[in-house]
């Protein structure tokens, strides 16, 4: 329906512009020669205002306006038989888009429901009122280019009274349907009297219309489905009829690319006719009445269409051109793409074999820019050429001219297809879906699966619905039922990629059966019934001796709850550098942890959780198992040596006896005297190939590297996936993680080489990325087992292992996971920019690490620490793990090796930045300058021995990379822990060193710092 606001006029406006008027390309060689040689008089005939656009558009041949061409070339990337949108989803599409068009202003109207006078009586006054302020404000002119008479101007008082009685009919012939009742035309001030102003669109023979009212001056107010307008009264339509439900919709077929491109080429070189003049077609019915014969009902502008697909992405914040159509290409991928810009749009092609990208589009003209004509006349002019017709064009037309190419002109990239999946879904925005259908009874056998807290819903706390799957579900969403019939739709937040979650919370939740769904119109994802009762249980109702009882199994289902809830748990901004003095601090935000309280028992205010690195990963595990009722296993685990990863034997669960009746204090009793006690940084280094372990290493995919994935460098640190945060138009993605340390604090850390080592050996250590073990509560013997190798490989509930991690070299495994940070081609000088940013991080922790140092020291008189013998400094206890940094160090020289070597990434994988060979090393120089001004730019303060402040930029650091080998000793001032140059001002300050034998023994181990790696344990 028409927009009923302040803002109508401009809306009408842009729709009217919708009409498809373009320009475009490099002018013909022929008449390039021609401007070049001609005397300054002849350049009017050389280079006229307009004139018809003959023979192909620039850059296309014969071959590629032909189908079998099109077919041919995505076939080489595509399946040209995908079922991109089945018969249903067609019909699902459509329906949203109609019960959305009074929110989202798509204009189409639904003629199957009552007609709602009101509403359409205000859309006519405005629309009266609007066009009457066009011609007397003399934007709109007669065919002569004079004002409107007042006899006709008069037939647009927004006064006028008109009574609505509505019958349907079918047109007979081609009709066309006025913007204000007037059979006349109008005109902007050019006169071109193609493009009249007055035609809003054509009804084709057989299209059914609803005539709404008798109109003076032998008019009918008339309204089809997707416009409303005037006809005059002597139009040719059939007497009145009853029409049948599929009379209201366009039958839904399977749309693939095959079908689809098609369909499409039976249209090319139609007439072009704007608003449906003399029978033809603009851009945006074209796409209509194309897309309509697959029973997808679009909005009639382009503009609407552009928003009414699956999903959009708004480009128009992208200046690089490059990067246009590497989203363009990532956006084909997903399903046929629509390209728009204002008044315009186009059907992508793909690209042809001068990877030249094309349309097809029904278009009137483009500007063609012409040469320099003399000296004395320096100004550029252009010709406008008329194409008129439905042909294909590259994206170039227009280049140079004053209304520039259609590459550059492009604001929105809309699919018709799949959900975007983890490599878009940074940056697309999803059409609003169609009201989800609640069901009479639930069947939850679908990818989706919907959970709930607290265990035991009732009325005193709010009730979290959670839902969880594997697959994207696309526009949806989240409804739930009252036990007296209200629908609710909940605002939930969307997480993963993958899992693909859902969480949507209900406060003050009534007593009895509620029903949650997720999906849209009859497509239901999940479906749950939640009794919600009148009162909290008083215990955790545990049954048996031990910690707590297994009353569910690890599946799927519940692997996607994990990963969602460790998700939430952390789901702070990226931007924000929070680090949390404990895990009980994180545990007991109730916004985001999302089993906050799940006993209903004050759990989470009970509890008290201390972990270092080592712990973190099993104690987050062992809470998330303990409140959901999952079985916990783990193991006593060596530390290993030269030439023997570390060993496990000994099991332990969540079965071993309690300590006490009480089940939150048996609970963090497990959690610290138990568990922590017993695993340590070797439990996640154990080898990959041993089945006596509680990890195990995981294919390099989005699927498998699930958050709550445990992280194992080789040197000791063990971290937690919490999130990968998506690629982003203008940012890159990053994988997230955090770890702790042994004060307890837990931060997060941004995956790169700097700070997620790595060795692709394993003779003495299995690092990488790796999933916890699954493990089987067998009821009749009650005993709980972890699964071998292979029972994890024949399940279909468990990450599969893999050794892929170790298969290729230290390279491979970090590009494969840049590869799955980023999914599309990276921009190299943002992507270099991105590895300062993650210096910059590593430097700001190192900065509070030799500030406790130095607080440490002042606090103990500066007494010596003892620093420990070879693999020792790196792992230990007492003040030398708590401040020295020969950890913090090596992960620092591997980050600066990340900043200064990335162009050498660059030269090995040039596809992977949207290079070819040829502009590779040109790039380098750029990417090369970009960061030196990207580190001079950086900058931060340390204080001296004397209590002074001293400042350094990044690019400091980084050149002082050979010093930081020997910098790690907290015996030192901390003018050397910074590297400052002996004999500088800035190193004059320094009033303590470490004792010349611990000199002795840094330079002794110093080729460990060189080589970026530790030595064997």
């Amino acid at each position: 329906m028409f927009l009923r606001s302040s803002s109508f006029g401009i809306l009408f406006t842009l729709a009217f512009l919708s009409a498809c008027s373009s320009r475009s390309t490099e002018v013909p060689d022929v008449v390039v020669e021609a401007i070049e040689t001609a005397p300054i008089e002849e350049v009017e005939e050389i280079c006229p205002e307009s004139e018809e656009s003959e023979g192909f558009l620039p850059n296309v041949t014969a071959e590629q306006r032909t189908l079998s061409y099109w077919l041919e070339r995505n076939a080489e990337n595509h399946n040209l038989d995908e079922v991109l949108i089945t018969s249903a989803e067609s019909i699902a599409h459509s329906e949203a888009i109609y019960a959305n068009s009074p929110t989202e202003g798509y204009d189409l109207y639904d003629l199957s429901i009552p007609l709602e006078e009101e509403a359409v009586r205000e859309d006519v006054i405005e629309r009266l009122r609007f066009m009457r302020s066009q011609f007397e404000e003399g934007r709109y002119l007669t065919r002569e280019g004079e004002r409107l008479p007042n006899d006709r101007l008069a037939r647009y008082s927004s006064s006028s009274v008109f009574a609505f009685s509505p019958s349907f009919h079918r047109v007979v012939e081609n009709t066309p349907i006025r913007c204000g009742p007037d059979p006349g035309s109008y005109f902007t001030a050019s006169l071109d009297l193609r493009f009249d102003r007055n035609n809003c669109s054509s009804l084709h023979a057989g299209e059914l219309i609803q005539v709404l009212s008798e109109w003076p001056n032998d008019m009918l107010l008339v309204r089809s489905s997707y416009t409303l307008g005037w006809i005059d009264s002597a139009s040719t339509f059939s007497e009145e009829i009853a029409p049948s439900s599929g009379d209201f919709r366009p039958i839904p077929r399977e749309l693939t690319r095959r079908e689809l491109f098609s369909e499409a080429f039976s249209y090319l070189n139609e007439p072009y006719g704007w608003g449906g003049q003399n029978g033809g077609r603009d851009c945006s019915r074209f796409i209509m009445d194309l897309f309509s014969s697959f029973g997808i009902a679009l909005p009639r502008h382009s503009s609407n269409q552009a928003r009414a697909g699956t999903f959009s992405i708004d480009v128009e914040s992208v200046e690089s051109e490059t990067e246009r159509m590497l989203l363009i290409e990532a956006a084909a991928e997903r399903g046929i793409v629509l390209l728009h810009f204002p008044g315009h749009i186009m059907l992508y092609l793909g690209q042809d074999e001068n990877s030249r990208p094309m349309v097809l589009h029904s278009f009137a003209e483009y500007v063609a820019p012409c040469e320099e004509v003399d000296p004395r006349a320096p100004e550029s002019v252009e010709t406008l050429l008329r194409v008129d017709q439905i042909d294909i064009s590259d994206l170039e037309l227009g280049r140079g001219s004053s209304r520039r190419s259609f590459i550059e002109r492009l604001t929105k990239i809309t699919v018709i297809g799949r959900a975007p999946g983890y490599e878009l879904m940074g940056i697309t925005s999803l059409r609003a879906p169609m009201p989800v259908e609640i069901p009479e009874s639930c069947n939850d056998d679908g990818d989706m699966h919907i959970f709930f807290s607290p265990r035991t819903p009732n009325v005193d706390q709010p009730l979290r619905v959670i839902v969880t799957g594997n697959e994207d579900p696309g526009p949806t969403e989240l409804v739930v039922q009252s036990p007296s019939g209200e629908r609710i739709t909940l605002e939930a937040r969307r997480y993963g990629a993958p899992p693909y979650s859902f969480v949507g919370s209900i406060s003050a939740p009534e007593v009895g059966l509620w029903t949650a769904v997720l999906g849209e119109g009859s497509n239901i994802d999940a479906c749950a019934r939640i009794n919600v009762r009148s009162q909290a249980p008083t215990s955790l109702e545990n049954h048996g001796d031990g910690v707590w009882s297994p009353r569910n199994v690890w599946t799927n289902n519940f692997n996607n709850f994990y990963a969602l809830w460790v998700e939430a748990l952390f789901d702070y901004p990226l931007d924000e550098d929070i680090t949390w003095t404990n895990l009980h601090e994180i545990l007991q935000d109730s916004e985001r942890n999302i089993l906050y309280n799940h006993y209903s028992q004050n759990d989470d205010a009970r509890l008290s959780l201390r972990p270092d690195c080592a712990d973190l990963p099993y104690l987050l595990r062992a809470y998330f198992a303990w409140k959901v009722g999952l079985p916990f296993a783990y193991r006593r685990c060596g530390r290993g040596r030269a030439g023997r990863p570390p060993e496990c034997r000994t099991q332990y669960s969540n079965l071993i006896t309690r300590n006490s009746t009480d089940d939150i204090d048996a609970f963090q009793w497990f959690a610290h005297r138990e568990v922590r006690n017993t695993v340590h940084s070797g439990s996640g280094r154990t080898a990959p190939n041993d089945s006596i372990t509680d990890w195990y290493p995981i294919p390099l995919t989005r699927e498998a590297i699930l958050p709550g994935t445990m992280y194992a460098d080789p040197y000791g640190h063990l971290l937690t996936v919490v999130r990968w945060v998506p690629q982003g138009l203008n940012d890159y993605g990053v994988l997230v993680a955090v770890d702790a340390q042994p004060d307890a604090t837990i931060g997060r850390r941004r995956f790169w080489r700097g700070s997620f080592l790595f060795t692709s050996e394993t003779t003495d250590v299995g690092a990488g990325f790796k999933a916890y073990r699954p493990s089987h509560y067998d009821r009749e013997t009650g005993a709980i087992t972890q699964f071998t190798n292979e029972e994890i490989m024949a399940s279909s509930n468990a990450i599969s292992w893999s050794d892929q991690q170790y298969t290729g070299s230290i390279d491979d495994f970090y590009e494969a996971i840049e590869g799955l940070t980023n999914p599309r081609p990276l921009d190299p000088i943002a992507m270099q920019i991105s590895l300062v940013d993650a210096l910059e991080e590593s430097v700001s922790r190192r900065v509070n690490s030799v500030n406790n140092g130095e607080g440490y020291m002042r606090s103990h008189n500066y007494a010596e620490i003892r620093m420990p013998e070879g693999y020792d400094i790196f792992e230990t206890s007492g003040p030398w793990e708590d401040f020295s940094t020969p950890s913090r160090d090596m992960r620092l020289l591997i980050s600066i090796d990340t900043v200064v070597n990335f162009v050498d990434n660059v030269r090995r994988n040039p596809d992977r930045f949207g290079l070819n060979t040829a502009s590779v090393e040109a790039a380098i120089v750029e990417i090369e300058a970009a960061r030196t001004t990207s580190l001079q730019e950086r900058s931060f303060e340390y204080t001296r021995s004397d209590g002074s402040v001293w400042p350094l930029t990044l690019l400091d650091v980084v050149e002082r990379a050979v010093s930081f080998e020997m910098s790690y000793n907290p015996n030192d001032c901390s003018e050397i822990r910074w590297s400052a140059p002996a004999e500088s001002d800035e190193f004059a300050s320094c009033q303590r060193h470490a004792p010349s034998w611990q000199r002795d023994r840094m330079d002794s181990y110093r080729s460990w710092f060189e080589d970026r790696q530790r030595p064997p344990r």
